[in-house]
């Protein structure tokens, strides 16, 4: 990945994709990293010296790359993406961490729901979702996530059972936390401040955090970190 020499060996994760999508996709890395910016139109005058073209100007550049994000199927793409850099980082982690970002773009709203692997205390994220609104996730939106997840983990022979999921604040529901403990998934969340682990335990016993903690607590299937 350090250098356009390993094209060959990057293609074979995206076997749909001819060789100069890939090639487009590994200049793009490259750009974004030397310019350490996501921004396509600072990246465009750094593709000049990474495509190693003496011609193209930076305003065929930046087409070049408005184009690869219009590619259809982008998420046929992520899939391969996944699968390499799983394989790029070993996928030997049992840390899964789930994180949300939201802001604004003139009047859109835009708010990233994303999930993936801590690598040598560098969260790499694999799957994403576009929630297209403002504010917190709900569990119908988490669970998608977590399923194409799944699907794609299985697909490399893995399982996140007995994996730890880390994640804030928002992310605390009985739906939720009892789907987590369904798929055999440990987690770490933090706590709201005015929240208790007394209060849970005294809840309803219908309550699913209620049950899955006294079922679990003791096996550290369910662990809460509060700070300040």
């Amino acid at each position: 990945m350090k250098t356009l020499t390993d094209i060959g060996k990057i293609k074979m994760f995206f076997s749909s994709y001819s060789k100069s999508r890939v090639k487009t996709f590994i200049e793009i890395v490259t750009a974004v990293i030397q310019v350490r910016s996501t921004s396509l139109y600072k990246c465009k005058d750094k593709m000049k010296q990474v495509s190693q073209k003496k011609k193209p100007q930076a305003g065929s550049h930046y087409k070049k790359l408005i184009r690869f994000f219009a590619l259809s199927g982008m998420e046929k793409f992520c899939d391969y993406l996944f699968i390499f850099l799983v394989r790029f980082t070993g996928g030997d982690s049992n840390l899964l961490v789930m994180d949300r970002s939201n802001w604004k773009r003139g009047k859109k709203n835009i708010n990233l729901l994303t999930m993936g692997i801590l690598w040598h205390n560098c969260f790499i994220p694999l799957v994403w979702k576009q929630l297209n609104k403002r504010g917190n996730s709900n569990f119908s939106e988490r669970k998608s996530l977590m399923r194409r997840f799944i699907k794609l983990w299985k697909k490399m022979g893995k399982s996140i059972k007995n994996m730890t999921l880390v994640a804030d604040r928002e992310f605390i529901g009985p739906e939720w936390l009892n789907y987590l403990h369904q798929q055999g998934a440990l987690f770490v969340f933090r706590l709201r401040e005015n929240l208790r682990l007394g209060e849970i335990e005294m809840r309803s016993k219908k309550n699913a955090i209620c049950a899955v903690m006294r079922e679990k607590l003791n096996a550290m299937a369910f662990t809460v970190c509060r700070y300040k």
